[in-house]
């Protein structure tokens, strides 16, 4: 058992564990206490109430006769602004930020040993306490890793603007809501106050009036191992999350630490380390378990409770608000965490929201966002990103818990290089408006009289703008949160924006408890009507929002699209970038003696790196809009493959020499197994592009393909002496074909190098002493036909039957391109196609008409299951039923004997009023009988002080009196 105490050192308190009562502060663990927000050491709550608005939306008319309805704000109240935006793509633009080659962050979860074994654990032991307490998919969520494209990530990041905390596309403004954190991550909304402090001794051991405590004593068990662990440690840094699970769980390790794998990039991994999602059994508590409740004093019937406060600590930790050092853990959670494992419904949402917006500000504002090391749950972001924009692969399987473990994995985000994950974010026009929007195919009128379920109660406070609070160690973090300026994805008619009335970040004691009390509103008597979700979300907006957005946003970020891009490259990598560049243009000039077929090639090089712009310059860029179809290969020659990687890194082995960065998309951690390190090209430079899903090539960018096809033999010499000295122009990059007999005369080293390749499918220049450019034409046109038609036949031969009316839309996109050509009758094919499709989707409504019914196979097991299942069910219902009723009788003989007492309680004081008034007119009587006494004591004890008149005395005083009245008379009469 530890012993805990409150300590002061430099007018702060800290909270010391030592081993006893005798142990100075030198043995023990020091923890600074703040203040709390909540319970009863928080004191008085301040009387002020901040304004409410009674009804959120606003109905608009319009001049067809209809009404739309708009959502409404409190906190904004000043005109709509009328200057650009900050944004970090502004300020790369202008200049003021540049990307680098990298992009490092703090808080993307990763594997950690035995945190997976401990929270299926953790899952089996309380699933319907944790369902109750609304944590079981939040928990659930963490079980996987989430994958992200880098592109994407940098788009996302450039288009955010920190003074609004919204998104800003093409369209107008998006968000992560708090709803969205609901749906995507299973966060709670509704709850109690989430607050990170160091509780003081009085209130960690304490009891309030009810004898109640004041934080659960799993609280103490979480501080005691803490000290258990900090115990010898020279430094006492703190206790890593490893050390945390080694300590708690005695499990066995099933999943090992994942092995590096290549990245793939054009469609999802086929397996993954990650788990199945199946939850077991739970294990028994061993003996070794037992040892770590003895060793830290843990009682029998709080060995549950602490088991699962301890794992809640850990998960908020590197899951849900993870630090700029996400695998320690903090203290400052034990509060919390003790609190919820007892079954206290905490708001969860709110904290991971603010923090959110905290780490893409740190970004946005910094002159090196690359290296910005801003830290909070990135991956909520990437599964944000998922559902709205399509950024990622949906798992085979669906899995049970919350949506974001649909896009979870290795490998499960999408590729996209920097000029189409660009065109994704910054344009806006592919997202998937109202993804996770309660309110459907009807409009819907919410009113917050404490009559709404948890779910449309949380849908209410989700649409409303207010400010987000986070109370952490004495820091009191504030973020603005405005759904009234991504309205749309609620389903509401956008009107410009008015500005924040005041833009608080930071704030004190009593006004963040205010604004906390504000944000988490409930039982107000507010109402929202929530329209039915707009056919075109993107459009549903007035033609001043369309006026004012183009005057503050007017695309900027598509207009300086080559300066963001360009801003990702290092100083050294862009210089030689260029030097590259002016090499090759000396290569070209050498093909030629001719002075204008110079002119002409470095012409043609211009044009392709002007139309390239970067776009092919990666290996990247071959996929997945401009990929081949799933398992072909493809092998270049080591020079092309070279020019497209450029970009990315001149060389492989430029790149290997590269410090590593966790966060790269080319070389990550192992710790971080969705992203594995990037292999390098073996000596045949093979190319696997593998999509698992439909896709299409896109001709709006010259593919790997098309640039060959351009770049024709620029001279055709004599039959024969030709076919030793034809070269090429690729991409900037002269390739020289080798023959047989130059080969025999390279050193085995060469040989070996160098692999001869002649693409049979691609276009050659004609062996005829004539050069004839409509051949060449036509052969590419041809053999262009034939590879969208064996992508299109790949895509069809890979997808499931029941996704096949899904991807006729894409098949005709491919068709209409073939048939742009006209090189080829193609028309017997649509049939083919048209045919195949009308008959796929007649397949797939009588499978969905089916879908219900039972196979007649299996019709008599599952009916006889079922039937078994309602038996026993009815059974436990009667035993339940039987037990109610004891239940019921015992209730009704404690009613009765409450009947009784409660009369017996009425007539005892109904005497005890009556001996009371007797009681007062005695004790009134005493005190009159009291003071007669104290008289007549007064009396006696004057007389007894008094000394007698004596006889003698007597006579003497009367002769003395008649001799003065014998002289009183002489006097009176005496005359002169």
């Amino acid at each position: 058992m530890v012993v805990f105490k409150e300590v002061a050192f430099s007018n702060e308190k800290y909270l010391l564990i030592t081993d006893s009562d005798g142990d100075s502060g030198d043995k023990g663990t020091k923890l600074l206490v703040h203040p709390p927000i909540q319970g009863s050491y928080s004191g008085k709550w301040p009387s002020h109430q901040y304004p409410e608005l009674k009804n959120w939306s606003l109905d608009l008319p319009q001049d067809d006769g209809t009404k739309v309805h708009s959502l409404k704000s409190l906190i904004h109240d000043k005109e709509p602004r009328t200057t650009p935006f900050q944004t970090l793509g502004r300020r790369i633009i202008d200049g003021d930020a540049h990307w680098g080659p990298s992009l490092r962050l703090s808080g993307a979860f990763s594997y950690i040993e035995n945190y997976w074994e401990w929270l299926e654990d953790i899952l089996g032991r309380n699933k319907q306490e944790l369902r109750e307490n609304c944590l079981f998919d939040a928990l659930y969520a963490s079980l996987f890793t989430y994958d992200r494209n880098l592109h994407v990530l940098r788009a996302f990041c450039e288009a955010w603007c920190p003074d609004t905390n919204t998104l800003h596309t093409s369209v107008g403004e998006l968000s992560l809501s708090l709803w969205d954190l609901h749906k995507l991550g299973g966060l709670p909304i509704i709850g109690g106050i989430y607050e990170e402090v160091i509780p003081c001794a009085e209130e960690l051991t304490g009891v309030n009036e009810k004898k109640l405590r004041h934080i659960p004593q799993s609280c103490e068990y979480l501080f005691a191992a803490l000290h258990h662990l900090q115990r010898g440690e020279s430094n006492k840094a703190g206790v890593s999350a490893d050390q945390w699970i080694n300590f708690w769980f005695k499990g066995k390790t099933r999943y090992s630490k994942p092995k590096q794998r290549r990245i793939k990039r054009a469609s999802r991994a086929q397996a993954t380390q990650n788990p199945d999602g199946e939850i077991g059994q739970p294990r028994k508590f061993s003996s070794q378990d037992n040892g770590v409740f003895n060793t830290i004093g843990v009682k029998l019937h709080l060995r549950e409770e602490s088991y699962l406060a301890a794992f809640i600590s850990c998960w908020l930790c590197v899951f849900v608000l993870p630090d700029e050092d996400p695998h320690y853990i903090r203290p400052s959670t034990f509060k919390m965490a003790s609190m919820m494992a007892a079954g206290r419904k905490t708001c969860l949402a709110v904290p991971v929201l603010l923090s959110i917006y905290r780490g893409l500000d740190k970004i946005s504002n910094s002159a090196t966002p690359g290296c910005a090391r801003a830290a909070f749950p990135v991956h909520y972001v990437y599964a944000w990103l998922a559902s709205y924009f399509s950024t990622h692969y949906s798992t085979p399987n669906t899995m049970p818990g919350p949506t974001m473990t649909n896009y979870s994995g290795e490998g499960g985000a999408r590729y996209f290089d920097e000029n189409s994950a660009r065109d994704l974010i910054h344009q806006g026009d592919k997202v998937t408006w109202g993804i996770t929007s309660l309110v459907k195919n009807r409009n819907e009128l919410f009113i917050d009289d404490g009559k709404l379920a948890n779910l449309e109660l949380s849908y209410f406070v989700s649409a409303c703008s207010n400010y987000l609070v986070l109370h952490a160690e004495g820091d009191f973090l504030v973020e603005p949160y405005s759904p009234y300026r991504f309205a749309r994805q609620f389903g509401f008619y956008q009107v410009p924006p008015q500005e924040l009335g005041a833009d608080v970040r930071s704030t004190n004691y009593d006004l963040s408890r205010i604004l906390w009390r504000t944000a988490i509103r409930s039982k107000t008597e507010s109402k929202i009507l929530f329209p039915s979700y707009p056919l075109n979300a993107s459009k549903h907006t007035s033609s001043g929002f369309q006026t004012w957005w183009s005057t503050v946003h007017d695309d900027y970020l598509l207009k300086g699209r080559d300066t963001l891009i360009k801003s990702i490259q290092s100083s050294g990598e862009q210089k030689r970038s260029k030097g590259k560049e002016l090499a090759n243009l000396n290569n070209l000039s050498k093909v030629d003696n001719s002075l204008e077929m110079k002119q002409k090639t470095v012409r043609n090089e211009k044009e392709i790196l002007k139309s390239s712009n970067n776009k092919v310059a990666t290996l990247e860029d071959l996929t997945p809009n401009e990929q081949f179809s799933k398992g072909t290969s493809v092998r270049l020659p080591s020079k092309i493959v070279k020019a497209i990687d450029h970009d990315s890194c001149n060389s492989h082995e430029e790149k290997r020499s590269e410090p590593f960065d966790e966060e790269d998309e080319q070389s990550t951690s192992t710790d971080q197994h969705w992203k594995r390190k990037k292999s390098k090209l073996d000596d045949q430079d093979l190319i696997f592009i593998d999509d698992g899903e439909p896709s299409q090539i896109s001709v709006e960018g010259p593919t790997a393909f098309e640039l060959l096809a351009k770049q024709v033999i620029s001279s055709t010499q004599q039959m024969g002496a030709s076919e030793n000295s034809k070269k090429a122009v690729e991409d900037g990059n002269v390739i020289q074909q080798i023959t047989p007999q130059k080969v025999e005369h390279m050193t085995p080293s060469a040989q070996k190098k160098l692999k001869i390749f002649d693409p049979p499918s691609w276009p050659r220049a004609p062996r005829v002493s004539e050069f004839c450019p409509q051949n060449v034409i036509s052969t590419c046109r041809r053999d262009y036909i034939q590879m969208l038609w064996n992508n299109l036949r790949v895509m069809i031969s890979q997808t499931a039957l029941e996704r096949m009316p899904a991807l006729e839309m894409k098949a005709n996109e491919i068709i209409e391109e073939m048939q742009s050509f006209n090189a080829a009758d193609i028309s017997n094919l649509q049939g083919l196609l048209k045919a195949f499709f009308a008959n796929a989707a007649r397949y797939v409504a009588v499978k969905s008409s089916l879908s219900n019914k039972i196979p007649a196979e299996s019709y008599d097991e599952l009916l006889s299951t079922a039937t078994q299942h309602l038996r026993d069910a009815q059974s436990k219902e009667r035993q339940q039923a039987e037990k109610i009723s004891t239940h019921m009788l015992k209730l009704k003989e404690i009613d009765r004997e409450e009947v009784e007492l409660r009369k017996r309680l009425e007539f005892l004081d109904t005497h005890r009023k009556e001996t009371l008034s007797l009681l007062r007119e005695e004790q009134d009587d005493l005190t009159r009988v009291q003071g007669v006494m104290v008289d007549l004591q007064n009396e006696v004890r004057k007389i007894e002080n008094s000394p007698p008149l004596l006889a003698e005395e007597s006579q003497t005083l009367d002769k003395m009196q008649a001799l003065l009245e014998s002289n009183q008379k002489e006097l009176s009469s005496f005359e002169f």
